[in-house]
């Protein structure tokens, strides 16, 4: 069986059936690999969540790291990862977080209901034109990033390079160093990012309208309020995840209802309350994110495992989400699961802000998909970008 390997080809193809294999050895295991200790369990995950003795904090070692010309390519993207909140550990976390949290509301995501509904139905009737193709290519990429304009209130005829902005920006996130073009595409990234935005922050500086940034800009001469380039991180947060993880929640579900026939048939009756809670399962069953990483910063011991200062922590959600001890049946899609204590987005101060969001687009775009176009069938094996951090569908061939 071996060490638990995060890009093992297994664990890229079918992350479940992989990690399944690795229960009997404990909730939290040793990787010789990544040199860092993996969490699997669901307790254990939830726990660590809210548990001070592990951090989130990472930029200020990375800036230590870096210098010369490097430093120079980087420095824009780095200055965007240092406004990302989850780069941080209260009191920053909080400072950061608090412009965020009250402009981007419940109330401001549920505002959006019927556009985000326009725009899937859009990309439907462009796909009901052909007979197949690429999920990824006509719809999950396609999809978040036209939301994600809606709520900045980019202009129509401007928004084209927001989807491949996200998957350029990938590049730094995932830490993919090993890149020939990686500095050249940091540098590309940060860049365009700025003078994208710049403009359109001048613009509602000086004509407010009724949009996320419009309302971010609003809260610059407050106490906590962020600065021209913390604003421009959390701009390139909101986009790279709200872009990232909505799209591998579409490709991820529409995959599984694919394979679960029985399932799928029964999800396209719901609505309401029961379609609420079918995404809920669909959450769970299938989440966007593998694994998140944490760094020990105090020594202690954790279900039977010492862990020391320094030491790397991945916080496997997708294993979490099939524990056993908390879920029946954890390996079956349960449409009307209830209690469903999945942790897709995280817990504590940490929870994800966009969760109403990928809520949304997901009840829209699901089951519009699935009941626009009922024959609807994989047309070959889905293929999974091959990266620690997510599960993400490189491409979805597809018939109807």
């Amino acid at each position: 069986m071996g060490e638990i390997n995060l890009l093992d080809p297994r664990a890229i193809d079918d992350p479940h059936g992989y990690f399944r294999q690795f229960r009997d050895g404990g909730p939290i295991q040793w990787s010789d690999r990544h040199r860092a200790w993996i969490v699997m369990g669901h307790p254990e995950l939830n726990a660590i969540f809210r548990d001070p003795r592990l951090s989130t904090e990472r930029m200020s070692g990375f800036r230590e790291r870096l210098s010369g010309p490097r430093a120079e390519a980087l420095s824009m993207a780095i200055d965007l990862l240092d406004g990302w909140m989850l780069f941080h550990e209260p009191p920053e976390h909080t400072r950061l977080r608090g412009p965020l949290a009250r402009s981007f509301t419940p109330r401001s995501v549920n505002a959006l209901e019927d556009r985000v509904q326009q725009i899937v139905d859009d990309l439907l009737d462009k796909m009901a034109a052909t007979s197949g193709g690429d999920l990824v290519e006509l719809l999950t990429h396609p999809l978040p990033a036209a939301v994600i304009a809606e709520l900045f209130g980019v202009p129509i005829d401007e928004r084209d390079w927001l989807a491949n902005w996200s998957e350029k920006f990938s590049v730094v996130v995932f830490g993919a160093v090993g890149r020939d073009d990686y500095d050249e595409v940091a540098r590309e990234a940060g860049a365009e990012l700025e003078g994208r935005l710049q403009p359109l922050f001048d613009r509602y500086r000086s004509e407010p309208e009724d949009n996320l940034l419009s309302l971010l800009i609003a809260e610059e001469n407050e106490v906590d309020g962020l600065t021209q380039i913390e604003l421009l991180g959390a701009c390139s947060l909101l986009l790279f995840a709200g872009h990232d993880t909505t799209a591998s929640l579409l490709g991820s579900a529409t995959v599984a209802l694919c394979r679960n026939p029985d399932v799928r048939s029964t999800f396209t009756t719901l609505d309401g309350d029961d379609l609420d809670t079918a995404v809920e399962e669909l959450l769970r069953f299938e989440a966007p994110a593998k694994a998140m990483m944490r760094t020990v910063v105090e020594d202690h011991e954790d279900s039977g495992v010492e862990m020391r200062t320094g030491q790397s922590v991945f916080l496997n959600i997708l294993a979490a989400n099939r524990d056993d001890r908390v879920f029946d049946s954890p390996d079956d899609i349960v449409l009307d699961r209830n209690p469903n204590p999945h942790l897709t987005f995280g817990f504590g101060h940490h929870f994800c802000l966009g969760a109403a969001l990928a809520r949304l687009e997901a009840k829209a775009t699901l089951s519009s998909l699935f009941q626009r176009f009922p024959n609807l069938q994989l047309d070959g094996e889905p293929t999974w970008r091959p990266t620690i951090s997510d599960r993400s569908p490189k491409s979805v061939p597809l018939r109807w």
